[in-house]
């Protein structure tokens, strides 16, 4: 994109590369030139000519500075030299105006462009929130979710071979050689240490030095381990890790279906809130080569797998028949709901956990389901068809008006397919209809996002509170062997 070139208002160009100049562009090389061509003269054509395009030039550079810091301003507040740029940039645009009056236009939005940015940076300075175990069970979740920084700060546990633990605070964005630095510093320990992913089933995965922000990227009920080198085959899930023992149903069956799906709507539209646009980018590019957190967007997608699993574990720790039926019933009648309040994201997740093996297979328990259950889900799963790129899905999302919960997991494969199917440089030249298609996929989030998410008038005004605690503190167990055996045990295989 040229800066001389000509754009409407309604022209992509200039948000293409908004959202995606950090792919090619660091801020820092953004800021120098932007600053450089504000101040670009030209050698030819006549004094007016040269006035002329110089104010046009001008004005092109502060309508892309006004898109950048409205697309990226919560970041750009992270970063002190973007903050400098802008409190810079602003002087010259000031100091031009008194010369060239026709500035004085845009300086008003500029000004209070800047000033914002500015003051949310000091503010952000100040607070330098710590978030207390964001990210497992706990009080902080029935708090309003907030979007999480990249230089918020986190206390974690993190477990020994023995399954004591020792907690450590350190940034959000914390690469894996600056957690292992942590731990060392609080043992006193300066032996060859790795920090080790461990999941429910045993599954392990020592973590590489550059990758950044792992908290967020565990399995639901994974733990980080840290051990010598030569322990690592030594290491076992902790017995908490395996989820729980007994099905919720005594709590939520008397629950309401709607109010259920009300407070999940609201719950994951806290989540979906928070996922800044650039963080789909970090994570489709690889977060290392932006030393970003997609901690906001990691949360969302892991929320998705709750409550699949939340679906199969309460139906798997359910013995009773009959109640089985019922919870059946529960979930297809919550799903309807989610869709209803236009939440596809947790439509698909219950749909997907009633698909799962360990429930499907469960045939005695489908076959005494309602004609009229059967018929519904048989109709939710139709939605659910991958064929011909998802054009179920596409087309029921095409006729939604916003506020929307999407499908998250389907617009990170778009994104993924897009990023590995094309090669972001050619001829050393950037790939911009690569970046087009991209950015086309992060304007779908913004789109569903465009109007605020307005509470239910009829439900809004009832007492909640237990509805609420329960939909945000859900146990599950996330290892589908035990999964499937508790479901062996409820219908065992016919010989």
């Amino acid at each position: 994109m040229r800066l001389d070139s000509t754009f409407t208002e309604s022209d992509s160009a200039l948000d293409d590369f908004v959202l995606m100049h950090c792919i090619f562009m660091p801020n820092s090389q953004l800021c120098s030139l932007l600053m450089a061509h504000y101040h670009a003269q030209p050698s030819q054509g006549t004094e007016q000519e040269k006035m002329d395009y110089a104010l046009n030039n001008k004005r092109r550079v502060i309508r892309l500075v006004l898109q950048w810091a409205t697309v990226c301003g919560e970041l750009l507040q992270e970063e002190e030299a973007s903050v400098a740029f802008l409190e810079d940039f602003y002087m010259s645009v000031s100091d031009d105006s008194r010369m060239i009056p026709a500035l004085k236009e845009q300086l008003p939005e500029l000004e209070k462009t800047v000033k914002h940015n500015s003051e949310e940076a000091k503010s952000s300075q100040k607070k330098h929130k710590v978030l207390l175990r964001q990210f497992s069970v706990g009080d902080e979740r029935l708090q309003k979710r907030q979007p999480i920084r990249s230089n918020d700060e986190i206390l974690f546990k993190v477990y020994c071979i023995d399954h004591t633990y020792t907690t450590i605070r350190v940034a959000v964005a914390a690469s894996v050689k600056e957690v292992i630095t942590a731990v060392a510093d609080k043992l006193g320990s300066g032996e060859d240490l790795i920090l080790v992913k461990l999941s429910s089933a045993g599954e392990k995965v020592v973590l590489k030095p550059n990758e950044i922000s792992v908290f967020t990227t565990l399995s639901l009920n994974g733990r980080l381990f840290f051990c010598p080198r030569d322990q690592f085959d030594s290491l076992t899930p902790l017995p908490e890790q395996e989820g729980p023992s007994s099905g919720s149903i005594g709590t939520f069956e008397l629950m309401s279906s709607k109010d259920l799906a009300y407070q999940m709507t609201i719950y994951d539209w806290e989540h979906f809130n928070c996922v800044h646009e650039r963080e789909l980018i970090y994570h489709t590019f690889g977060r290392p080569n932006f030393k970003k957190t997609t901690a906001n967007l990691d949360l969302f997608l892991r929320r998705f797998n709750e409550l699949q699993l939340w679906v199969v574990t309460e139906i798997g720790l359910c013995s009773q028949l009959g109640k089985r039926v019922q919870l059946l019933k529960k979930f297809i009648k919550i799903a309807a709901h989610c869709k209803e309040y236009k939440n596809l994201n947790a439509f698909y997740a219950i749909i997907m956990g009633l698909s799962n093996v360990a429930v499907s297979r469960l045939t005695q328990t489908w076959e005494k389901l309602p004609s009229k259950f059967k018929k519904y889900y048989s109709e939710f799963e139709s939605l659910m068809d991958p064929s011909r790129n998802h054009r179920a899905y596409r087309l029921t999302v095409a006729k939604l008006e916003p506020p929307i919960i999407p499908f998250m997991p389907l617009l990170i494969k778009d994104m993924t397919f897009t990023h590995e199917g094309n090669k972001t440089f050619i001829d050393n030249l950037v790939n911009f209809e690569k970046m087009r298609m991209i950015a086309n996929t992060v304007r779908i989030v913004r789109y569903c996002r465009s109007q605020p998410f307005n509470s239910d008038a009829s439900l809004a005004n009832k007492n909640h509170q237990e509805v609420r605690n329960y939909i945000r503190q859900l146990n599950v167990i996330d290892n589908q062997r035990t999964l499937s055996q508790l479901s062996n045990r409820l219908e065992p295989r016919r010989s």
